[in-house]
């Protein structure tokens, strides 16, 4: 669901009348359920403009182009907020690791699922979003696990490992997990992120 503190730009070099705040909202909700429907391609900037029940000049003065929409419709869903690594204590580490890759997708909310996908699916097809998904989506998941990985290190959860080790680990499970959608073209699931998680990061850790 949109975030209330969402950050609301205004382009620059652009005039006109102040943004309204309501009608912003309206077009970035109007532009996520487009993307959660049917990807990057479902959303232009002409059907969000139509959804949200505003002219397309609207839509056009405060996002010049459909990847800034798209960008900005992805961060006021929460989908670039940061993720937490999920530490429940001693004897834990797995469902750690399991808790914090769901916390990540959102894997009990099926239009957070198809948010994720359309997030991946919109960084392919637009090379200027590649930058906001490496850094506030990929590298905001590999910090919560290796946070995750290192609160167990420090516990004695984990055993001596080469350095470098963990990343490894770290990163071979983000790689599956951002790719799912690719290989096996439907939403990941509770049971796809066990498989992650005992398939491929704790047999790398141990």
């Amino acid at each position: 669901m949109p975030q209330p503190g969402a950050q609301l730009r205004r382009p620059s070099g652009l005039s006109g009348p102040p943004r309204d705040p309501a009608r912003d909202a309206l077009i970035l909700r109007a532009a996520t359920e487009l993307l959660a429907e049917g990807g990057y391609p479902a959303m232009t900037m002409d059907k969000a403009a139509a959804r949200a029940g505003v002219g397309k000049a609207t839509v056009y003065r405060r996002w010049p182009s459909r990847a800034e929409l798209a960008a900005e419709a992805l961060s006021h869903a929460g989908l670039t907020d940061d993720v937490m690594p999920v530490i429940l204590g001693s004897g834990h580490l797995r469902d750690e690791l399991l808790a914090t890759l769901a916390s990540a997708i959102g894997s009990q909310d099926t239009s957070r699922v198809d948010l994720v996908s359309a997030l991946l699916d919109t960084a392919r097809q637009e090379p200027e979003l590649c930058s906001l998904i490496r850094v506030r989506y990929v590298e905001s998941l590999h910090q919560a696990l290796a946070g995750v990985l290192d609160h167990a290190a420090q516990r004695g959860d984990l055993p001596n490992h080469p350095q470098g080790g963990h990343a490894i680990a770290v990163s071979a499970a983000i790689a599956l997990l951002v790719h799912w959608g690719v290989v096996h073209d439907r939403p990941i699931s509770d049971e796809d992120i066990a498989q992650i998680v005992d398939g491929v990061l704790m047999p790398l850790l141990r």
